[in-house]
């Protein structure tokens, strides 16, 4: 139906419709290479417990003792998940920005002044930052500006090294945990505990990480409304089978912090709903 505001804006109009095809044209590429992903099984969730059906997703279950949603198909090989071949055409299909501008965004629509403030509320003055999944490395280069000593990690070599030429940020690549990195005041994890087959191992390596008093700040869907389906209107996005491992209830967080033997100092921020933030600190002793 043609409206008043293409008549208007004819070229905004045409940039539109041209954003849509294109989505749709790397929709079916995407739909393509994700059936060449080899898909495992897992019956159990990170704690051990069983899982339980869930009637929203048939690719989840619901772990009967801390109830995680726990992904039961989860992808076999992580690093061609991660490909810089996957993320470039996976971000087409879903209208993502490209690594180049995902900066700009971030500042637009203010996640990385959320960030800062999180660093700025929570972690030292200064010391050492390591941050898993830095692309595109804007935090990290914001960072070292205000004097902290910065180091990131990507899974792809492609995305660490465009960091690195660009950001001018030291970025380690490969799969974390399993990667070569120094002890640190303050880590930082956005949007990464959910893609880890075993987020047990990947908090303990945060605990080995962090110096006595050190701050790890993670930003990871994590259910605290009730809402049915779960996490409301950000479902679908949060249930990516594909990528999304396990997505967390406040009473997993709360287990796997003990488990890790990191103190809660926060659970009730949160940059948007599946957006849910935990705050932990590693013990003076």
């Amino acid at each position: 139906m043609i409206r008043l505001r293409h008549v208007l804006h004819p070229g905004r109009s045409l940039n539109s419709l041209y954003r849509r095809a294109s989505m749709l044209v790397y929709r079916r590429v995407a739909n393509r290479h994700l059936r060449n992903i080899a898909l495992g099984d897992r019956e159990r969730c990170w704690c051990g417990g069983g899982l339980l059906p869930f009637k929203w997703h048939a690719s989840y279950g619901v772990c009967a003792d801390c109830g995680c949603y726990v992904n039961r198909r989860p992808p076999v090989d992580l690093k061609q998940v991660y490909s810089s071949a996957y993320w470039h055409i996976v971000q087409k299909s879903l209208g993502f920005p490209a690594i180049e501008t995902r900066g700009d965004l971030y500042r637009k629509d203010g996640r990385l002044a959320y960030w800062l403030g999180l660093v700025k509320r929570y972690a030292p003055p200064q010391g050492t930052v390591i941050e898993v999944g830095c692309a595109p490395g804007i935090l990290l280069a914001e960072l070292q500006a205000k004097g902290y000593q910065c180091v990131g990690a990507e899974a792809d070599e492609d995305n660490a090294e465009w960091i690195r030429r660009n950001m001018k940020v030291d970025v380690r690549a490969g799969l974390f945990p399993g990667l070569d990195l120094p002890h640190c005041d303050l880590f930082l994890g956005f949007d990464v505990l959910e893609h880890s087959p075993n987020p047990d191992l990947f908090l303990d390596e945060v605990h080995r990480l962090l110096t006595p008093g050190g701050v790890a700040v993670l930003q990871t869907p994590i259910e605290r409304y009730g809402y049915e389906p779960p996490f409301g209107e950000a479902f679908q996005i949060s249930f990516s089978p594909y990528e999304h491992l396990f997505l967390f209830s406040t009473r997993a967080i709360e287990m796997l912090a003990k488990h890790s033997g990191l103190d809660i100092v926060n659970l009730d921020e949160r940059l948007w709903i599946a957006g849910e933030i935990c705050v932990l600190r590693k013990p003076r002793s």
